[in-house]
């Protein structure tokens, strides 16, 4: 692990808040986010532990910081990739192959979020109302709403028959955090190519999707 930095003088705090948040998510993967003291991210980082505590009240402040950045991107991942589609199975391609692609080109924050069993995260939908606006929800559940409207509009197109939103969209969402979890876990595994093996988890989750 590399040396702790000495202690840097003042004028530079507008740097503080994004080294503090890189140097906790490369501790956290690394050791585990509960063997990670904010002293020792202090050091890390150049600040005594008072110094730390202007910037992130908590440890738990500092991965929700994380979570909250790695949420956002997802989410914007996904709406790029929605584009102009179609309803369509090609639809479904895309978003699966986006959230793919974010979870292999992120690992790091994908285990910090998703995997990692001993990092306390409150769920993110935990005493939400999903019929609010859009804009009034946190960027986690963005994420989520993003996958649930193209599911909704995949039922209006009759592409999708199980009547219920919710189990149709985290049906697809689960298969897919299963598929980059095992992917990242397990990457020396002598996996099939990437976008056959995505393509065919989506046909898989339509044809089961599909119960006339």
């Amino acid at each position: 692990m590399p040396a702790p930095r000495g202690r840097k003088p003042r004028g530079q705090g507008h740097e503080r808040r994004a080294e503090i948040l890189a140097a906790a998510k490369t501790m956290f993967v690394a050791e585990g986010y509960a063997a990670v003291t904010t002293r020792r991210l202090a050091e890390r980082v150049g600040l005594s532990q008072t110094g730390l505590y202007v910037y992130f009240a908590s440890k738990e402040e500092i991965l929700f910081a994380l979570s909250q950045a790695t949420f956002a991107r997802l989410g914007d991942a996904l709406r790029e990739a929605i584009g102009d589609a179609a309803p369509g199975p090609e639809l479904l391609r895309r978003l699966a192959r986006a959230y793919v692609a974010f979870g292999l080109a992120n690992r790091d924050e994908y285990q910090l979020v998703f995997m990692a069993s001993d990092a306390p995260l409150k769920p993110f939908h935990a005493g939400k109302d999903l019929s609010r606006p859009f804009e009034e929800q946190g960027v986690g559940l963005q994420a989520y709403l993003t996958v649930r409207e193209q599911v909704e509009r995949l039922q209006a197109a009759g592409i999708i028959t199980e009547p219920d939103a919710a189990v149709a969209t985290q049906t697809f969402w689960v298969a897919l955090h299963g598929m980059v979890s095992l992917l990242i876990a397990r990457a020396g595994f002598p996996w099939a190519d990437l976008r056959a093996l995505t393509d065919s988890l989506v046909e898989t989750l339509v044809a089961g999707l599909a119960r006339g």
